[in-house]
Parts: structure tokens; C-alpha cells; sequence
């Protein structure tokens, strides 16, 4: 081989180090690009686990001169080292690159979408995920590291030329990067400085959507423009005239019926939420083997009222964003975690409105109070009381953190401490993914394939929380709390479908119920001694409309929150429907109303950045 090479340089006039150096700049150039075509391979299939890079390419392909661009600018920086440091310049960006890609595809399994420049603020929320984040990942994502072997064979079969060549090329590092920047600002510059509307692919600057973004401009092109709406977001916010008066006309449009029966109906008494972590409405009145998977929950649906149509609402805040909307009726953030970026920003609150009627309200997390920001979050809210991980005897742990029968254990003491009335909102922990719940606490009999599957772990995991959840309430009213308490029962977000759909596609034998028929639902159960008569109801609705369901209930005034709640009371409407996190509409309205609740859950977000509510 180095006789080859010695003969090839004697034998033309072009020199030969320069050929290599264009050699050494195409391979991360190409393999940049190609990686990001396989993201999209992963991606684009409803298995993100399994990898079809033609559909990838295909997918890429319109967009592929963008993928170069943005490549191109990070690359072009290598011209300004000389020998070796260019080559040790490519490696470090084409590693540093290639982790972001690989970061991008494991957050996109869990949450189907693309990771925000805001999440590394966040780093507190990676303490005891290391199985779930290891879940997250495939064997095929090797191939995100082949440019490196080729690249590493190349600069060893040609290293003498960089240690011969030593010199910087400042114009060639120029004209490349201009060539890269002036590609990708071609259309922004046509819309937005010249007002051309009708230039090619003007559509994909506008409308932002991270997973469209990486789509279009690759993910190295996505968190560039990440950077920017961050920057652009993290300026103080101040509402238009116009969004002023489309909030006040949403408002204005809420229904008004007259009281039913549920007006009131539980004035005075104790409010206790337990939000399950993780628990879906599929698992509800459903049986394994003769074997019910939540007989707890299954009971209190036939003598409670019940919600299965409540769907998920959570955005990049995931559990965080369930605590938000369960207590203030406000979408959260399209971008970040609300709780970390605006853990001060001012709601009408549920916990609020309850303290105005003389409520002590305590929020009880076994989670540490740096995860998701749940302590300042919480307390911002409005909550007098918080308490976190550091007032539990970490006495048993499985998972994330403590166990859900020692959590349940210690929280009845610090219920009983309580003054009447009271209002508790309680979390637990157990059911969070991989499900991985130990042999020993596994009380469900299955068979093997399916209980070394996910969501065979994930049957178990809700068995084991509906068990504990049954023993609590067992011990309230052992201890007399539950004669004068109001039980909630709904879960923070979907499980086993949001996170390892395609794990139960592999199953070999499954029931059709298994399978995500796109629902995305997680239950809503209202349970007290003074329930007359059971009733589920079949009203479509959001994680938003939990909190004015609630007041109606506690016989809270409706005009002390119709103009300040984004959601709806349940127990008193005509409308079946829910606006997703996506913007997808579910349930029956006219495209007016569509238009109209997709713009208040962007303009959700401006309130909380405007922290609108600390004047209205």
C-alpha cells in the first residue's frame, strides 16, 4: 500500500498531500450527513428501535443539500488547524456531533420528539435513570460509529502527509463557511428581507416542529435552530394587544350551564390526589390469566366516579407538566420544562383557591426536589407545605427511588398532622419504566415471554402500585381520614405504549387490548364514601380539565377560576374533546373551535412567560 501511495504522489503533477486533505475533509463531511440520514431511517418507522435507511434517505432527500450545509459549517473549522490538529479537530467534532445524534435518537424513543438546549439544565433529573435511559438505546445504533473506523484507517495510511503539511488555508475556511451560511440563509433572507413568499421550500422555516426541523435541515440544522428560539424565548415576554384580546374571547366563549348535582358536592372535605406514575386507562377492569391487573382502581371505578377518556397532555416537562396542569389548568411550555424555567411564574391555582377556604395543602414527592424542579415548581404553585426525599426513611427502594409500600407507609403520619381540611397531592414512584419490578414483588402469573417483555413488566409494576394503593386506603380509614376524604385517582402519563410500543409489537402471542389503538388516555377516578352512585362517563377530555372538575366538586365558585382555567369542568359540559400536546384535536368540534383551542395552548405559553396571571 505505501508503494502504491509513493508511486501515486511521484506520478502527479497535483499534490498528492492536498488530495488527501480533501479526502480527510469529505469522510466526517459524508459521514455526518449520513448519520443523520439514519436518524431519519429510525425515526421515520412507528418502530424507532428498527432502522429502514432507504425510507430514511427518502425522507432526507429533498432536504439533503441542507444536511451538507449545516455539516459544512462545523466542519470548515478544521482549516484553520494545521497537521495534526486538523485531524484531532475532526475527530473531537465528529464525536462530539455524533453523541448529540445519538442523544436525539434515545430521547426521541421516550418522547417522540427532539430534545431541547434546555434539557442540559435539567441534569438533576438523571439521578437513578440509568436503566430507563439504557432502554432507550439498539444495537443498530453502532453504525452511527463506522465513519470513525474508516476515518481512523485513513489518517493512519496517510499520516506522514500531515505531519509534511503544516499550514492553515484561512481563505478556503472563509469561502466554505460562507458557502454553508449563505445556502442555508437563502430562504429565510427571500421571506423575511425581501418578502418573497413564493420562494422554494419557504415552508420549512416556518411553523416550528422539532421532529419537521431535524427533518429538513438534519439534527446538527435542528439544535442550531434550537439555540436560536431559546435565546430568542429567554427575553422577557410581553402579549400583544391582539393575543390580550384572543385570551379574553377564549374566555368569553366557555360554556355556561346551569348546576347539576355535582356542584359542590364534596364542600368542606379533605382532597387527597394520588397521581400514579406512568398508569394507563388499558390496564383498567382488565384480566391476565383470570387475574386482575388493578383490583384496587377496579373497585373504586364501581363505586366512584369515573373519567377513562383523559388524555395525555404532558410535554418536554413529562411528570412535572402532569403536577402543572393537575394544579393550575395552564398547558405547560411548548419548549423546556415549566417548572425549571419559570418555577416562579404566578396561576390561580388549585392549591390557591382551596387555601382561600381555609385548606392546609402540602405536595408529598419521595423524588429529590431538584428533579423536574419540583420543589421550586411546586411552591410556586402555591403549596404551603413541600415535601421531598430528604423527609423519607429511604428504607426500601426499587427503581427510581423509594418503594411505593414505603412511600404510602410514611405519608399517612404526615397526612394525620394535617389540619382539616386539607388538601394532600401525592406521587408515586414504582410503575416508571423499564418496569423492572424484582422477581419477589412480581404477584401476577404469566408466562415467560410475556413477563420478560415490557409491558408483562409493566402489568406487574401497576399490580404491585394498585396492591399498595389499596393498603393506604385500608389505613386511612383505619384511621378515620377517609370518613371526611375526597380520594383522586389519575395518572401522570402514559407508560408502556409512550415508551416500549415496539416491544409489544414483538410479541409472539398478544391480545388485540395490548396493542396502542393511539388513545393515549390515562384514567381519572373520583372516589368517596358519600358517592350515592357510580358513574363513568364517556366525555372525552385533557389532563387541563382535572383541576376545574375538582373545584366544582369542592364547591368552589365557578367565577373564581372560569377566567383564569384553560381546561373545563367535566361534570358539567356539552363538549367531548381534547387538544393534544402535538395539536392534534380528539373528539367532535367545528374547525373554528379547532382553531381556536390550538391557538390557546400556543397562547398558554406566552401566559406563563408574560406571567400574565400576576395582574388578572
Amino acid at each position: 500500500m505505501d508503494k502504491f501511495l509513493r508511486k501515486f504522489k511521484n506520478n502527479n503533477n497535483f499534490s498528492f498531500d492536498n488530495i488527501m486533505r480533501i479526502i480527510l475533509f469529505l469522510i466526517p463531511l459524508i459521514g455526518i450527513t449520513f448519520k443523520s440520514i439514519i436518524f431519519q431511517g429510525f425515526v421515520i418507522n412507528q418502530d424507532p428501535y428498527s432502522l429502514d435507511i432507504l425510507a430514511g434517505y427518502n425522507s432526507a432527500k429533498p432536504f439533503i443539500n441542507y444536511y451538507y450545509a449545516f455539516t459544512l459549517i462545523f466542519i470548515s473549522f478544521s482549516l484553520l488547524f494545521k497537521g495534526k490538529g486538523r485531524v484531532l479537530y475532526l475527530f473531537i467534532i465528529d464525536i462530539i456531533i455524533t453523541l448529540l445524534i445519538l442523544l436525539d435518537l434515545g430521547y426521541f424513543r421516550g418522547f417522540l420528539t427532539m430534545p431541547s438546549v434546555l434539557l442540559l439544565s435539567q441534569t438533576a433529573n438523571l439521578d437513578n435513570m440509568g436503566g430507563t435511559i439504557s432502554s432507550m438505546f439498539s444495537s443498530k445504533d453502532f453504525l452511527l460509529f463506522i465513519d470513525f473506523i474508516i476515518l481512523g484507517i485513513f489518517v493512519f495510511l496517510t499520516r506522514k502527509s500531515y505531519t509534511r503539511v503544516k499550514k492553515r488555508a484561512p481563505i478556503t475556511f472563509i469561502v466554505t463557511l460562507l458557502l454553508g451560511i449563505l445556502y442555508i440563509g437563502y430562504v429565510p433572507f427571500n421571506l423575511h428581507v425581501l418578502k418573497n413568499e413564493d420562494v422554494k421550500n419557504g415552508y420549512i422555516f416556518s411553523n416550528y416542529d422539532p421532529t419537521n426541523t431535524a427533518r429538513y435541515f438534519s439534527p446538527v440544522g435542528y439544535h442550531l435552530f434550537d439555540l436560536y428560539n431559546v435565546y430568542k424565548d429567554s427575553m422577557p415576554y410581553n402579549l400583544t394587544e391582539e393575543e390580550k384580546s384572543q385570551i379574553e374571547e377564549f374566555f368569553n366563549k366557555k360554556e355556561s350551564l346551569p348546576d347539576n348535582e355535582y356542584a359542590g358536592m364534596f364542600k368542606g372535605k379533605n382532597l387527597l390526589v394520588i397521581q400514579v406514575e406512568s398508569l394507563e386507562s388499558f390496564v383498567i377492569n382488565k384480566e391476565i390469566n383470570n387475574q386482575e391487573i388493578t383490583p384496587v382502581l377496579n373497585e373504586l371505578v364501581d363505586s366512584g366516579l369515573y373519567f377513562p377518556n383523559i388524555h395525555e397532555q404532558v410535554n418536554e416537562g413529562t411528570s412535572s407538566d402532569s403536577d402543572l396542569m393537575i394544579n393550575t389548568s395552564m398547558f405547560p411550555l411548548r419548549r423546556g420544562s415549566t417548572f425549571f424555567r419559570y418555577p416562579n411564574a404566578k396561576y390561580n391555582s388549585l392549591p390557591l383557591l382551596l387555601e382561600e377556604n381555609n385548606y392546609d395543602t402540602i405536595a408529598i414527592h419521595s423524588d429529590k426536589g431538584s428533579f423536574w424542579n419540583y420543589a421550586a415548581g411546586l411552591k410556586g404553585i402555591g403549596f404551603e407545605k413541600f415535601v421531598d426525599y430528604y423527609s423519607f426513611d429511604i428504607d426500601e427502594e426499587i427503581g427510581l427511588g423509594l418503594s411505593d409500600e414505603s412511600y404510602f407507609r410514611q405519608v399517612t403520619p404526615m397526612l394525620k398532622e394535617l389540619s382539616n381540611p386539607f388538601y394532600a397531592f401525592t406521587v408515586t414512584l414504582t410503575s416508571h419504566g423499564p418496569f423492572d419490578l424484582p422477581k419477589e414483588k412480581r404477584a401476577l402469573t404469566l408466562d415467560s415471554a410475556l413477563d420478560s417483555n415490557e409491558l408483562g413488566g409493566y402489568f406487574q409494576s401497576v399490580n404491585y402500585t394498585d396492591v399498595q394503593i389499596g393498603k393506604f386506603m385500608e389505613t386511612l380509614d383505619k384511621e378515620g381520614l377517609l370518613d371526611n376524604t375526597v380520594v383522586i385517582i389519575e395518572g401522570d402519563h402514559t407508560g408502556v405504549h409512550k415508551y416500549y410500543n415496539s416491544s409489544i409489537e414483538k410479541l409472539s402471542q398478544k391480545e388485540d387490548w395490548y396493542l396502542d389503538n393511539g388513545d393515549h388516555t390515562v384514567p381519572f377516578i373520583i372516589w368517596s364514601k358519600d358517592i350515592k352512585e357510580a358513574k363513568t362517563f364517556d366525555t372525552i377530555g385533557g389532563q387541563v380539565d382535572i383541576m376545574p372538575t375538582l373545584l366544582y366538586l369542592m364547591g368552589v365558585p365557578n367565577d373564581k377560576y372560569i377566567n383564569t382555567s384553560l381546561g373545563r369542568n367535566l361534570l358539567n359540559t356539552n363538549k367531548s374533546f381534547a387538544i393534544l400536546t402535538n395539536l392534534d384535536v380528539v373528539g367532535n368540534l367545528t374547525q373554528e373551535e379547532k382553531e381556536m383551542y390550538k391557538n390557546i395552548v400556543d397562547l398558554s405559553d406566552k401566559m406563563i412567560r408574560s406571567n400574565y396571571l400576576e395582574d388578572n
